[in-house]
This record gives structure tokens, sequence and C-alpha cells, in this order.
């Protein structure tokens, strides 16, 4: 079951703001409290993106990437669960996320009957075959960011 999401103006800078994340260099640029995210917003393009490390100029963990098409409310959403303060539950797995704090992350273990899985995957498909209102757009490369901000953690 997702978790719920707290309503928002569709501003994706206020659950950031509201959970006390900082302008990092600029107004475009905020900063998590412990300084492991960081999440950017291109004031002449629209993209957004963010950047997780551990410290600076560390490898990143994972980054994320909105374009200027992503509807505002969607990128609020993502904010709002980025800034959820509630652990994450997860699996214990070779895969497992490092963390400063141990205790934001919940492991949990639950058996889920195949039946029960099958049926939300051909859900889960034909839901996403309504969306589609055209072909699928196909790119060789990933988004880059200006190459001026390229790398910059901080």
């Amino acid at each position: 079951m997702p978790l719920p999401i707290k309503e928002t103006t569709g501003i994706p800078q206020e659950p950031l703001l509201t959970a006390g994340w900082s302008p990092a260099y600029s107004h475009h640029r905020l900063a998590s409290p412990d300084d492991t995210v960081r999440v950017e917003a291109d004031k002449t393009t629209g993209a957004w993106w963010v950047d997780t490390a551990l410290r600076d100029f560390q490898p990143l963990l994972w980054q994320a990437h909105f374009s200027e098409h992503t509807p505002p409310h969607l990128i609020t959403a993502f904010t709002a669960a980025l800034t959820d303060p509630r652990p994450v539950p997860r699996t214990a797995g070779p895969s497992s996320l490092p963390t400063r704090n141990p205790d934001l992350i919940t492991l949990s273990h639950r058996e889920v009957p195949a039946q029960q899985v099958a049926g939300a995957l051909e859900a889960r498909v034909r839901s996403l075959a309504a969306r589609r209102s055209g072909p699928p757009t196909t790119s060789t490369h990933p988004p880059q960011r200006p190459q001026t901000e390229r790398h910059r953690l901080r």
C-alpha cells in the first residue's frame, strides 16, 4: 500500500522549505538538513535535478531528473515524498542503501501470494497501456545537466 502524501499547493519547493531544507548557493538550489540530498531547478529550462551522496564529492548514491515537461504537481509529489520523515520500508538484500542514520531504514519481510503479485502486475500493465497517448519516445542518451553544473554537489 503506498504511503499517503501530504496535500501541497503544487509548488515543488514548498515541501522542501517546510521540512527545513536550506538554499545552497542560490534560491534555485536547496539542500537537505543533513546535506546529503540536493535539489536544483534550472531557471532557464525549468528542469529539476536531485542528487544524493553521503558526503561532498563522493560518488552519487542516486540521481533523479525531471524534464521541463514534467507537470509541477508531479515534482511536488516527489519532493513531498522525499521529505517524508517516516522510515522507508526496505527488504534485506545485497543492494542495501547506505545512510548516515541507520534508524531511517526499516527492514521488513512479507510474503505475498503469487496470484496477488500476478494480479497487481496485470492491473499495472492495463493502467499504463491506457495512459499511453502516442508512440514511445526513444532516446539514446540520458538527459544531461548543463556542463557548468555537472559533478558539482555543493
